[in-house]
């Protein structure tokens, strides 16, 4: 299993994590990642900025209806370290899984033999 302290800083803020993971479901405009990350402008801004100095999310802005709409995309590079990041996570949990499996399974042998005859 890959150290979990090698991971990239980004990882480390859960408002980071909900623009990360809701991006990867596709591309959302700053209103849509506001309302579901529920934090202020200057927050959202600073986790925004900080992703896409980080090369995890690209910024669009474009006119809508006379209005200006910024739109944010997960980048090639954020959607593979976002996928590595799951997957180190899935590996922390199989491998607990398995320590709980073997724990229980050597109780259990040492419990019975203690009752051997």
């Amino acid at each position: 299993m890959k150290n979990i302290f090698k991971v990239s800083k980004v990882f480390e803020s859960n408002i980071r994590l909900q623009i990360i993971a809701s991006l990867y479901k596709g591309d959302l405009s700053y209103k849509q990642l506001k309302e579901i990350c529920n934090c202020t402008d200057g927050n959202m801004a600073t986790h925004l900025n900080k992703l896409i100095q980080n090369d995890f999310i690209l910024k669009h802005k474009t006119i809508y209806n006379d209005k200006p709409l910024t739109t944010y995309h997960l980048s090639d590079f954020g959607r593979k370290e976002f996928q590595n990041y799951v997957t180190l996570l899935q590996e922390a949990i199989n491998m607990e899984g398995e320590e709980n499996e073997e724990e229980t399974y050597n109780n259990s042998e040492s419990a019975i033999n203690s009752f051997s005859v």
